[in-house]
């Protein structure tokens, strides 16, 4: 089981970073003509992709090493955890914004939005997490992560189908 859970929160953490690398603007974006070409929207955020993933991949590691002594050490091991989950987050949430003010390409619109959805909603996941590990809730925040599989695996596809190399890379590395 804790095995289990701890690939759970790798992987989620990573889909956290993918939030961040993959997802990308909203309907309040360029809507004319006149707007980027896929290929340079995929560039755009190739570059977001990579810083942000630069500044996750330790939180990523350190999140995973920490999920047994979650689930074993009770509030303190929980508490130990929040810096960490509230940094990804930020870092995430960050990221999330910095591709939600990138201009769409005309006509990507609603394959864009794929990524909004279930990105925005990992990123406030991931806060529900830091507020459970908070109050010594490890196993419920764990499991939250563990609830949020679906919306990782839409993620994945998403980046797959769009053409966004550099955000899939983040799931190949955890395996």
């Amino acid at each position: 089981m804790r095995a289990k859970l701890l690939v759970v929160v790798v992987v989620l953490c990573g889909a956290v970073a993918l939030a961040a690398c993959g997802g990308s603007g909203n309907a309040k974006s360029s809507s004319s003509s006149s707007g980027p070409t896929k290929a340079q929207y995929v560039a755009g955020t190739a570059g977001i992709c990579k810083s942000t993933q630069a500044r996750l991949t330790p939180l990523i590691g350190k999140l995973a090493g920490a999920a047994a002594q979650i689930l074993t050490g009770g509030s303190g091991a929980a508490a130990k955890a929040v810096p960490a989950v509230e940094q990804l987050q930020s870092i995430a949430a960050s990221g999330l914004s910095r591709l939600r003010a990138l201009p769409q390409p005309a006509g990507d619109h609603a394959a864009i939005a794929k990524f909004l959805t279930p990105l925005s909603s990992i990123v406030d996941s991931i806060a529900t997490v830091a507020s459970g590990l908070k109050k010594g809730q490890g196993a419920q925040a764990l499991a939250q992560l563990q609830s949020d599989r679906t919306l990782a695996a839409q993620i994945t596809s998403a980046a797959k189908k769009y053409g966004l190399r550099q955000c899939e890379t983040i799931f190949s590395a955890l395996g």
